[in-house]
C-alpha cells in the first residue's frame, strides 16, 4: 500500500502556516478538484477526497498537533468522519453553501449587521411601540461617495491582479500541479487601488456614523427576541446593500403582572373577612384596572382566569394568552380583646358543614393548584 502524502504538501502550505491560510487553501483546491468540474477525470473524486481529509485534520487544533507529532499514526480515523465534519458534503456546505460555487460571490460584497438593544415595559413589549435607537455604523465616506479615492481621482485597476480581484497560485504536491485561485492580497480582493487616498477616510470608503433609527417593535415581543430592521446595517461596497439592524429586546420586570409566555400571573390580597363574606375587587391588567366580584367563602390560592387578558402573539394580535388571578388569604396575627371575643362568637355561630364543602383530597389539591 502506498504511503499517506504528506497532509501539508496536499494543501501546498508550509507546516507553520495560519488557519486562515489552511482555510484559503483548502477552498481553492476544492473548486478546482470537485469531481463535478472533472467528468472526464475518472481519479477526480480520489484526489479530491485527499484533499478534503487533509483538511479535516490540518483546520482543527488538536488533531493537527497530533498530526505534527505522530504524522499519520496520531489521527488515525479522524480523517473524513472520525471526528470532524462527518462527511465530505459537510465540509463543503460549511464553505459553499448548497452548491460548489455557492460561496463568496464575485463584485460588491453587502454591508455587515449591526446589532444594538432595548429594554421595554411589560404593557410596551404587549402593545407594541415605536423606538427611537441611537445606533453607530459605518457609512460611505461623502467625500470620495465609498471609493477611497481623494476627488478627483479614481481608484484603478489593481497592478497585481489586473482588476479580477483574485491572483493564480500554481503549486505543486504530491496529487501534481495545482492552480488555485486565491484573494489578492494587494487590493484586498476589491480589484481596485487607490493611488491618491482620500483625506477624509485614508482611503478606507467608510467612515463611523452615530444615527437614530426609528424602531417598530411589534405587539407581544420577550426578552431575548431579536427585531429586523433591513438596511440599517453598515454599508457595504459601493454598488452593493447595506446590512441590517438586529434589536435585541429586553423586557423589565412588571410590580404586579408576572409574564409566562402569553399568560400573566397576578396576586390578590384578600382579607379573611373579605374572603369569608365576599368582596368587590380591583385586578391590574394590561388595558387597566379590571373590576372582579367575589362570592363569600373564597378559599386562600383560588384562582379567577380571565380569558385573552394577557400577551397578544407576535404577528397575530388576535390571538392573545390570559390573565390568571390568584387570591391570598391573610389571616390577623394579632387580636384585640373585643375583636377576639367576637370571633369566638363567631366561630360557635358557624355550624361545623360550613367547613367541609370541598375539603377532600381532591378539592384540596385543586386548591392548591387553582383552579379556573
Amino acid at each position: 500500500m502506498a504511503a499517506k502524502p504528506d497532509y501539508y504538501d496536499v494543501l501546498g502550505v508550509p507546516r507553520d502556516a495560519s488557519d486562515d491560510d489552511i482555510k484559503r487553501a483548502f477552498r481553492g483546491l476544492a473548486r478546482q478538484l470537485h469531481p463535478d468540474v472533472n467528468p472526464g477525470d475518472p481519479a477526480a473524486a480520489d484526489r479530491f477526497r485527499i484533499v478534503a481529509e487533509a483538511y479535516e485534520v490540518l483546520s482543527v487544533q488538536e488533531t493537527r498537533l497530533q498530526y505534527d507529532r505522530f504524522g499519520h499514526a496520531g489521527v488515525s480515523g479522524a480523517g473524513m468522519g472520525g471526528q470532524g465534519f462527518g462527511n465530505l458534503d459537510d465540509i463543503l456546505g460549511m464553505f459553499f453553501g448548497d452548491g460548489l460555487f455557492g460561496g463568496r460571490a464575485r463584485g460588491p460584497m453587502a454591508g455587515a449587521d449591526a446589532a444594538t438593544a432595548t429594554s421595554l415595559t411589560l404593557r410596551e413589549a404587549a402593545r407594541g411601540v415605536q423606538r427611537d435607537l441611537d445606533v453607530e455604523v459605518v457609512i460611505h465616506c461623502d467625500r470620495c461617495a465609498g471609493s477611497g479615492a481623494e476627488p478627483p481621482t479614481r481608484p484603478i485597476p489593481c497592478p497585481t491582479c489586473g482588476g479580477a480581484g483574485e491572483v493564480r497560485q500554481v503549486s505543486n504536491t504530491p496529487l501534481g500541479q495545482i492552480v488555485r485561485q486565491l484573494p489578492c492580497s494587494a487590493c484586498r480582493g476589491r480589484g481596485a487601488t487607490v493611488e491618491t487616498p482620500c483625506a477624509d477616510c485614508g482611503g478606507q470608503g467608510r467612515r463611523p456614523e452615530r444615527r437614530t433609527v426609528s424602531v417598530g417593535i411589534p405587539a407581544g415581543v420577550d426578552s431575548g427576541q431579536r427585531v429586523r430592521v433591513v438596511g440599517q446595517g453598515h454599508a457595504g461596497d459601493p454598488g452593493a446593500p447595506p446590512g441590517d439592524l438586529y434589536v435585541g429586546i429586553q423586557i423589565e420586570d412588571d410590580p404586579a403582572l408576572v409574564r409566562d409566555g402569553l399568560d400573566l400571573h397576578v396576586l390578590v390580597d384578600l382579607t379573611a373577612t373579605q374572603a369569608m363574606l365576599g368582596a368587590t375587587v380591583h385586578v391590574p391588567t394590561l388595558d387597566g384596572m379590571e373590576t372582579i366580584v367575589l362570592q363569600s367563602g373564597t378559599q386562600p390560592g383560588e384562582r379567577r382566569t380571565l380569558r385573552g387578558q394577557g400577551v397578544p402573539m407576535v404577528g397575530n394580535e388576535a390571538r392573545r394568552g390570559d390573565l390568571h388571578v390568584t387570591f391570598a388569604v391573610h389571616i390577623p396575627r394579632k387580636l384585640e380583646p373585643t375583636a377576639r371575643q367576637l370571633v369566638e362568637e363567631l366561630d360557635r355561630q358557624i355550624p361545623e358543614d360550613a367547613y367541609k364543602a370541598d375539603t377532600g383530597l381532591f378539592g384540596r389539591l385543586r386548591r392548591g393548584f387553582g383552579s379556573g
